[in-house]
C-alpha cells in the first residue's frame, strides 16, 4: 500500500484530507507539535503513524519525505511556506500535491527543473481547484456564446491561519470587483451588496465579486464570452470584518476576522457551498457541491487529487488541478467523500437563481 505523507496533517484541511485519503493509503502525518500529530495518526487506524516536521526546515523536510509516494502540503500560512515542500519532494523524487498555491507556487514548482516521471499538482483545494473543474464539467456540449456565473461561499469557520493566507494573496490571485468580458478582465463590473438572493443559498447573503487568476485561465481555456464569480458571506460579521482593519497588524487582523466568523456560526451550523451555471445559446446547465465547511471540501478536493496521482491518472509535469483531472471523475469521487453533503448537476439554471444586471450586484 501506498504511503502518502501529509504535512499539516493536523490541520483543519490536512485533517480532511487524511481522513479521506485513509481508506486507500498508510498516511504519515507530520507538523510541529507533536502531541496533536500523535493524536491525529491516532483516529486514522493502524495504518497511519506520525512523524515532526517543521515546514520550513529542508532537512526536517527530506527526513518526512523519505519513503513516500506522495507528499501532499496542507501546511500555512501557504504564502510562509511557499514552495519549501515542493521542493523536498522533487529532491526525493516523491510526487506531490498542494492544497493551495496559484500562479506563483506553479512557477516556483516548474523552476525545480525536469525529474523523470515527477509529477506535482497544485491549486488542489476549493478555491483555486473546484472552482475550475465545475465549470469544465457543465460547459462541453452547450452552444456559445457562453456566460457563466460562479457563486462560492457560506457560513462557516476561518481560522487564523486562513485569515493570514487570505490576507496575505489579497489581490495576488485576483482583483476584487472584476468581471471577464469579451476575451479580457474588466474592473468595476458589478459591486457589492447585502440581502442577494443567491442560487441554491439558504437566504439572503452578502456577495462581493471577484475574478481569480484561475477563473480567467477557466475562461479563456473554455472560450467563455462572460464570466462573474461573487464571494458569498451568510451573515454579516464576517462581511463586514474583512473590509476593515487594513491598518491593523495582520495577526491582529486574523484573529479579529476569525472572531467575527464564529460570531455568525453562533448557533448555526456551518456550510461551504458552490454554485457554478453556464447559459449558452440554446440551453444552460448547472453544477453544485455544497460540503460541511471549506477546510472539510479542501481536504477532499485535495484527498482525491492524490488519488488521482497514486492511480496514474496524472501525467508527469507540473499542474494545476482543474487544468489535469478528469472534471466528471474528480465530481464522482468528491461524492462519495465524508465532508460532502450534496453534489448536484442539472440542466438549466438553478431554480431560485435571478438575472444579474450588469453593474447592480
Amino acid at each position: 500500500m501506498p504511503l502518502v505523507g501529509v504535512v499539516g496533517g493536523y490541520g483543519a484541511v490536512g485533517a480532511a484530507a487524511a481522513r479521506e485519503l485513509g481508506g486507500g493509503a498508510a498516511l504519515r502525518i507530520g507538523g510541529r507539535d507533536a502531541v496533536r500529530a500523535e493524536a491525529a495518526a491516532g483516529t486514522l487506524g493502524d495504518r497511519a503513524e506520525w512523524t515532526v516536521v517543521d515546514a520550513t526546515d529542508p532537512a526536517s523536510l527530506a527526513a518526512f519525505a523519505a519513503g513516500c509516494a506522495v507528499v501532499v502540503n496542507c501546511a500555512g500560512p501557504a504564502a510562509t511556506i511557499g514552495a519549501a515542500v515542493a521542493e523536498a519532494a522533487h529532491a526525493a523524487g516523491v510526487d506531490y500535491v498542494d492544497a493551495a498555491g496559484d500562479d506563483e507556487l506553479h512557477a516556483a514548482v516548474a523552476a525545480l527543473g525536469p525529474r523523470p516521471g515527477w509529477r506535482a499538482v497544485i491549486s488542489a483545494g476549493m478555491l483555486p481547484g473546484l472552482t475550475g473543474v465545475l465549470p469544465r464539467l457543465v460547459a462541453p456540449g452547450l452552444t456559445p456564446p457562453l456566460r457563466l456565473t460562479g457563486w462560492v461561499g457560506g457560513r462557516d469557520r476561518f481560522t487564523e491561519t486562513a485569515a493570514l493566507d487570505y490576507l496575505a494573496t489579497a489581490g495576488s490571485f485576483g482583483a476584487t470587483f472584476a468581471g471577464w468580458r469579451a476575451g479580457r478582465r474588466v474592473p468595476g463590473v458589478a459591486t457589492a451588496r447585502t440581502g442577494v438572493d443567491a442560487p441554491l443559498f439558504p437566504g439572503p447573503v452578502a456577495a462581493t465579486p471577484y475574478l481569480s487568476t484561475e477563473a480567467e485561465r477557466v475562461a479563456i481555456d473554455l472560450g467563455l464570452t462572460d464570466a462573474t464569480w461573487f464571494s458569498v458571506f451568510d451573515g454579516d460579521h464576517l462581511w463586514q470584518a474583512l473590509g476593515q482593519g487594513a491598518d491593523r497588524d495582520p495577526r491582529e487582523r486574523a484573529a479579529a476576522i476569525s472572531r467575527a466568523a464564529d460570531l455568525d456560526l453562533f448557533g448555526a451550523d456551518p456550510y461551504q457551498l458552490v454554485v457554478v451555471e453556464i447559459a449558452g445559446a440554446t440551453g444552460a446547465r448547472t453544477a453544485a457541491v455544497r460540503a460541511a465547511g471549506a477546510s472539510a471540501l479542501t481536504g477532499a478536493v485535495a484527498a482525491v487529487a492524490t488519488r488521482a496521482v497514486l492511480a496514474g491518472a496524472v501525467p508527469a509535469g507540473t499542474h494545476h488541478a482543474a487544468e489535469v483531472l478528469d472534471p466528471e471523475w474528480t465530481v464522482k469521487q468528491l461524492a462519495g467523500c465524508a465532508a460532502i453533503r450534496d453534489v448536484a448537476v442539472t440542466e438549466g439554471l438553478a431554480a431560485d437563481a435571478a438575472v444579474v444586471d450588469e453593474g447592480v450586484l
